[in-house]
């Protein structure tokens, strides 16, 4: 396909428009070389971490192009009895990816959009009760809770960042809770919470389950394929269809670009107002913008095993290679096992216990000292790790301070296999260079005669 040719048309269907207003080329002109440079300069590497995101097809930015450029002039949907045409569809197709071939949906600006939208949603379900979460997940459901002025509830989690079901079961026989929220691929860990042993629970205790599905809910699309088939996680990801709304963000796995978020819920629990799914939202209705270059983007990589899927199999082959060249690294060690496609790992700086302090020394040391024009540069950067968090995974640790850094990794783009190799060596030997802990002095080689002990 010819990128350059497709964004032309694209131009062209809207050029005839603006030619005849033109006029004020001058201002900005001279500063497109500029522009050009600095855009240039936030390349994607095919290492990231922090927040894994991938870089948007090329169909996602053809679509919001052509879509934008007619917008502009006319609107797309006003007066078009089909203009949401794009959006129903996206919506069916993601639905049917979760198993909810019935829900209701509708499109937003964006992941913690939909995540907000389905927080007001369980408060209107159940007013006079509170919204649990898991304290390892997203942070930013307890500040929700705060904005909707809705109790919240958080929920000790294991040692891999999961929600603890026994932990569940006491806070629900405790506290008004209406609504849990779990996640499929933790933001921070890419954990998957137990859904499938969380949902029987909280059907016990009449308590909706929405899932937080923002990282890792494309993931559903490989449950039977070699890297997920009869593994707990698979099984926990096949309970999303048996709950009552999912968020999803197709900028994240999705390969779309920002501002575009999906929030389904169960047909019953549809909000009060119209049937359209732009009418009831927070947001109001997104820009039809979004629906046409999230439904091009879908028909390049339809959200079907074979489609997207297959993308999203060999990336977990991918990590879980990369998995094993830090696990036999003398100067890593894995902070804990990847569940999805995130990796988390330190580095020892030559200490056969890890030490906090060093720990996050040393991730400070690669993070910031890969330079950008490397032959082979990782974006790295560092996650925040409570000390009792580090102790859970790693009791033998040194404990000399009450939190640390450690490091995050995920594999993006079409072609990982051919940067795991380069990608480990150029941290591994980042992290052969990071600063060691001064040894302890030998007090006993430095006694004098009046310093030896009786």
């Amino acid at each position: 396909m010819d990128t350059r040719r497709r964004l032309t048309e694209a131009f062209d269907t809207w050029s005839a428009w603006a030619d005849a207003r033109a006029g004020d080329g001058d201002r900005f002109e001279p500063h497109l070389v500029d522009l050009a440079a600095r855009l240039r300069g936030g390349r994607p590497s095919p290492v990231r971490t922090g927040d894994p995101v991938e870089p948007p097809h090329r169909a996602a930015l053809i679509g919001r192009l052509a879509a934008t450029l007619v917008e502009a002039e006319e609107g797309i949907g006003d007066g078009d009895p089909g203009a949401a045409s794009p959006a129903e569809e996206v919506v069916a197709e993601l639905a049917a990816m979760f198993g909810l071939p019935c829900a209701y949906g509708r499109l937003t600006s964006g992941g913690a959009m939909a995540n907000l939208e389905a927080l007001r949603l369980a408060r209107e379900a159940h007013p006079e009760r509170g919204i649990a979460h898991g304290t390892d997940g997203y942070p930013a459901h307890e500040r929700r809770c705060d904005v909707l002025r809705v109790p919240a509830y958080p929920v000790r989690t294991d040692t891999a960042g999961r929600i603890d079901v026994d932990a569940l079961a006491t806070l629900l026989a405790k506290e008004p809770v209406g609504t849990l929220v779990v996640g499929a691929g933790t933001a921070t860990l890419g954990a998957v919470d137990p859904i499938a042993d969380i949902l029987a629970l909280c059907r016990e205790h009449d308590v909706r389950v929405h899932v937080d599905a923002t990282h890792g809910g494309f993931f559903t699309l490989v449950v039977d394929a070699d890297e997920l088939r009869d593994t707990p996680t698979a099984r926990h990801l096949r309970a999303i269809a048996d709950c009552d709304s999912v968020a999803v963000d197709p900028h994240r796995r999705g390969l779309h670009p920002h501002a575009c978020g999906v929030l389904l819920v169960r047909t019953g629990d549809r909000p009060h107002g119209g049937t359209h799914p732009g009418e009831s939202g927070l947001d109001q209705a997104p820009s039809d913008v979004t629906a046409a270059a999230l439904w091009l983007t879908l028909r390049a990589l339809p959200p079907t095993p074979d489609g997207l899927g297959r993308l999203l199999a060999g990336r977990l082959r991918d990590t879980r290679r990369w998995r094993d060249l830090i696990d036999g690294e003398p100067e890593l060690m894995l902070y804990q096992e990847p569940e999805l496609d995130i990796l988390t790992y330190l580095a020892l700086s030559g200490e056969p216990r890890p030490r906090l302090s060093s720990v996050a020394t040393a991730s400070r040391h690669i993070v910031h000292t890969d330079p950008a024009d490397a032959e082979h540069p990782v974006h790295l950067s560092m996650l925040h790790v409570r000390v009792l968090d580090f102790l859970g995974r790693h009791p033998r640790a040194v404990a000399d301070r009450n939190d640390t850094h450690i490091l995050r990794s995920a594999l993006l783009g079409a072609d990982c296999a051919g940067h795991v190799d380069p990608a480990h060596h150029r941290i591994a030997t980042l992290a052969d260079t990071a600063p060691r802990r001064p040894a302890a002095p030998d007090r006993r080689a430095r006694r004098t005669p009046l310093e030896t002990p009786a």
